[in-house]
């Protein structure tokens, strides 16, 4: 059986709906590399002192910490993936990431992952890219002459995945994106309302009200607000830190009493805006939190034009594969489709949608549905198996 046969294999076992999602590959080792040092992000960071500002890229910047975190396989691995994590506080410790990485390497694949600072910051910002092509370099030059990895990218790893593609055409074989997007102001649209338009109609689906929080911090450089905000970014921190990967905290009941006791620690010029960011409230000044965000997004327009794929979709020249799950309730699955139309105008791409994987968890279909998510997943589970030569697997498997 061949290096890939098997890893394939292995990853139709571990990422099927008849294993729980808790469980992984058992001997993996998992050992970190400190890329540079300086500021500690996320969490850690945030427990230390004080994070990065929103809109950081206006001023001077110190260092931040960058660290690698690579997943070895038991055996001499038969491919290599980037892993660019999305916007999450704890990056590869994310259990959910952890284990992913730990299924790709305990099929075979050798797995690198950086801790992205700005995105365990919760911040969308230009750096992201650029970390991400320094992470790249550096694992291009430990590799063996002739070896390419692949980029697998979740969510909002997309964008930055996408453009150190464009930048790197030459090292990197080809892209995976999960759960990405194409259009930035849609997709954050998305996070507030849960509606996505699709071939002219406005279709309502389920979101994920506990992302809104972070939505608010990144616009609060632009909704011209008096004060330092120093004091209501660390609340809307603390809300995403205390109630993500809670899905009990969905409904606002369960979570309305500790945003109550996290506003009151927000000065009280801009207390009700946090109420408004977190749900407690539906709109501020006569403005709903859509109305809100439409004037940030109008106002950062310009400033926020780096998080926008469009210019890495343009200048696209490694094949991709586009994975969505269709119950995401962060992205919504249209963006699969964007993204595969923009892609497929310039370089070979390859379209898996799934009832099989909402952003983070494993979903149940139905029987009827069960032959179709089983065809999808093993398209998905094959291109992963592919890692470091699914250009080549694009190239012969048609489509």
């Amino acid at each position: 059986m061949t290096g890939s046969n098997q890893a394939l294999l292995r990853l139709l076992r571990w990422l099927g709906p008849w294993t729980a999602d808790h469980e992984s590959p058992s001997g993996i080792r998992a050992e970190r590399e400190i890329l540079r040092q300086g500021r500690m992000p996320g969490i850690r960071g945030f427990r230390a002192g004080e994070l990065a500002r929103p809109a950081a890229w206006r001023g001077p910047q110190p260092e931040t910490q960058l660290e690698l975190v690579r997943y070895y396989p038991k055996e001499s691995p038969v491919g290599h993936f980037i892993v660019v994590q999305g916007l999450h506080y704890q990056g590869p410790d994310d259990p959910r990431l952890d284990r992913f990485c730990r299924v790709l390497a305990g099929a075979g694949l050798m797995v690198h992952a950086p801790m992205l600072p700005s995105y365990l910051d919760l911040l969308l910002s230009p750096t992201v890219s650029d970390d991400l092509e320094l992470t790249t370099r550096f694992v291009c030059d430990s590799l063996p002459r002739g070896i390419k990895p692949s980029l697998f990218s979740i969510s909002f790893g997309s964008a930055p995945a996408l453009e150190v593609a464009a930048r790197l055409p030459e090292s990197i074989d080809a892209v995976v994106t999960f759960g990405g997007y194409a259009d930035l102001d849609a997709a954050l649209r998305f996070c507030l309302d849960g509606r996505m338009e699709h071939q002219g109609e406005s279709m309502e689906l389920s979101r994920d009200p506990l992302n809104a929080p972070v939505l608010f911090l990144n616009l609060l450089p632009f909704l011209e607000l008096e004060g330092d905000t120093r004091g209501l970014e660390r609340a809307l921190r603390e809300a995403a830190y205390r109630t993500w990967g809670r899905p009990e905290l969905k409904a606002l009941h369960a979570r309305a009493q500790l945003l109550y006791d996290l506003s009151e620690r927000v000065p009280k010029g801009q207390r009700e805006l946090f109420r408004l960011a977190t749900g407690l409230r539906g709109a501020l000044d006569g403005l709903s939190a859509r109305a809100w965000l439409d004037h940030g997004l109008e106002r950062g327009r310009a400033e926020l034009d780096f998080a926008r794929p469009g210019a890495a979709l343009e200048r696209a020249q490694r094949p991709c594969v586009v994975l969505h799950g269709r119950q995401d309730d962060v992205i919504p699955w249209g963006e699969a489709l964007k993204l595969q139309q923009a892609l497929a105008r310039r370089v070979t791409t390859r379209l898996f949608l799934t009832g099989l994987f909402a952003h983070t968890n494993a979903e149940r279909p139905g029987l009827g549905e069960l032959r179709q998510e089983l065809r999808a997943l093993l398209g998905m589970a094959s291109a992963l198996s592919r890692a470091g030569r699914i250009d080549a697997w694009l190239e012969s498997t048609p489509g």
